[in-house]
């Protein structure tokens, strides 16, 4: 008899990635597919800051471009199958999902109201760790290994020069990547490693909340109120009511305004 296919972890996040691209560009929801991005989770600095913190991690599912959802599942689909297998689903998904925060952190700190979309940040994370690992298991010294390696680094490289990428969240993943593994992950010969990178890790924590901080605030020049509103819009539709009236509520005190709330006129 023969063993049924293991649904894996890697398996699952392609799944959820291949259905929000279809969801944004074949759906009758919404006017543009940016903002149909935005309602399905895309990083969005002004919504981020008005309290939907869980964009920092949905960004990873979202992707509008087929060509870009195409390049990370076929990424994902080398790294993903390694590093779940050598690291267990749960320390896989710690890795994955902690680069795609620790890259939308990254682009928080250093960018303005951006839309931010794709597994990218994740990948770098899972490609500084399997590159860390292999370099540490000497096996880039085998030509097939080695060739692999290369041919992954270079088709994330070429995502960077894709429209709409942002490759700051790409750096901020390879960072908490390459600090998650060595907690996760320490090698056997370095019995303070794990201790070095938890503290390594705490001070990126502290350094990028001070960052934060001081980023959120929205210039004049990069208030989009009229996709606030229709994505909020889109909110209230499907029944979240009080959550749309909170957000516009939270966007008119960010932007010194009294325009979303009033527009929104979500019914009691």
């Amino acid at each position: 008899m023969k063993e049924k296919p293991k649904i894996t972890a890697t398996f699952i996040v392609t799944l959820i990635c291949v259905v929000i691209t279809l969801l944004i560009n074949f759906l009758p929801f919404g006017e543009t597919e940016t903002e149909r991005a935005i309602f399905f989770g895309a990083y969005y600095k002004a919504f981020v800051i008005a309290g939907e913190w869980f964009r920092m991690l949905t960004c990873g599912f979202v992707h509008v471009s087929v060509l870009h959802l195409f390049m990370n599942m076929f990424s994902l689909s080398i790294l993903g199958k390694a590093m779940e297998t050598s690291l267990g689903v749960r320390n896989y998904l710690i890795l994955l999902l902690g680069s795609v925060i620790g890259g939308s952190v990254f682009l928080f700190c250093t960018s303005g109201n951006t839309v931010g979309v794709g597994l990218s940040g994740g990948l770098y994370g899972l490609l500084a760790a399997y590159v860390l690992l292999v370099a540490k298991a000497g096996a880039l010294k085998i030509p097939q290994v080695r060739n692999g390696v290369l041919q992954t680094i270079l088709i994330n490289l070429f995502i960077n020069f894709m429209p709409g990428v942002a490759w700051r969240a790409h750096f901020g993943g390879a960072i908490t990547g390459l600090i998650l593994i060595l907690i996760l992950k320490p090698d056997i010969n370095n019995k303070n490693q794990r201790i070095h990178a938890s503290v390594a890790f705490v001070l990126l924590l502290i350094g990028a909340s001070g960052f934060c901080i001081r980023s959120s605030t929205i210039n004049s020049s990069e208030m989009y109120l009229l996709t606030d509103l229709r994505v909020l819009k889109m909110e209230d539709s499907i029944g979240l009511h009080e959550h749309a009236r909170h957000m516009a509520s939270n966007l008119d005190k960010l932007y010194d305004v009294t325009y979303l709330e009033d527009m929104l006129e979500v019914k009691q």
